[in-house]
Order: C-alpha cells, then sequence, then structure tokens
C-alpha cells in the first residue's frame, strides 16, 4: 500500500476515532488542493442526497443518487450509493442538506463506502481537478495516478 492511500486511510480511521468517542471537539479539516484528493480517494463523485438514516448515536448512512463518477469502481450513473459517516458536524459528518447535489472523495474500506465533511467539494470544482492533465498519467486502472497495489 503506498504513502497516500495510507494518509486517507489512516485520517478515516482517526475520523472513526471521533465518531465513536463522540469527542466534543469541532471537526477540522487540513488543507489539501483537490486534485490531491481526487489521487488519493478511492472514489470521486457527485451525488444528490436523498436520505441519511441513523445508525445508532454517532453514525449515519447518507443516501446518494448518483449523477456523475469520475472515479470508483462498479459505481455507475443513476444507482442509489450509501456513505457510511458520522451522525454529528462535530464528528465531521457528511452534510444533510437533501436533494443538493455534493461533491464526494471518498474511500472503500471492507466493500463500504465512507466520507466525510472533509471529502466534500463543490462539482465544478471537482469536474475542474479531474481535467487537469498531469492526472492522467498514471496506471491505476481509472486513468488517474494513484497507487498500485
Amino acid at each position: 500500500m503506498c504513502v497516500r492511500r495510507l494518509s486517507v486511510v489512516t485520517a478515516l480511521v482517526v475520523l472513526g476515532v471521533v465518531v465513536f468517542a463522540a469527542s466534543a471537539n469541532a471537526c477540522s479539516c487540513a488543507p489539501q488542493a483537490p486534485a490531491e484528493s481526487l489521487r488519493e480517494s478511492d472514489a470521486a463523485i457527485v451525488g444528490r442526497l436523498v436520505g441519511v438514516e441513523p445508525r445508532g448515536r454517532f453514525r449515519a448512512d447518507y443516501r446518494y443518487e448518483v449523477r456523475r463518477v469520475y472515479r470508483g469502481e462498479g459505481i455507475e450513473p443513476g444507482q442509489m450509493l450509501t456513505v457510511r459517516s458520522g451522525r454529528r458536524a462535530a464528528a465531521c459528518a457528511l452534510p444533510r442538506r437533501l436533494d443538493h447535489r455534493y461533491g464526494l472523495f471518498l474511500v472503500e474500506e471492507q466493500g463500504r463506502w465512507l466520507g466525510g465533511i472533509c471529502g466534500v467539494i463543490e462539482p465544478r470544482r471537482l469536474w475542474h481537478a479531474v481535467q487537469q492533465p498531469r492526472l492522467y498519467r498514471g496506471s491505476s486502472g481509472h486513468g488517474l495516478a494513484g497507487c498500485s497495489a
């Protein structure tokens, strides 16, 4: 596993600790360029939030109707995609505005898509990140520079 992917997984583990510990601390995101987030994610989509289902006290499943797929094996436009995240803003939860379109950088772990507020981007900014030609020089299977297993 390469260093970049490991850093994304580490960030999600830390997010999980925050979510499950129900910390009173506010969420904080490290600044990162959209192109870098794109390279480090397992999926990059634009989706319309259609529902939020609580999963216990600290987690929730966010349901998106996929509009665009820029990266993400097995994700197709038009499908419903479930993303696990925190339930509260202090735990870096995804935004909850129904029928709103969001750009999302996601990580897959054990067959489940995970996300958080630090991986939310305006759909137009996501499109611009995808258009940067320097991203298309790798052979990660998605046409993007990335990690190889």
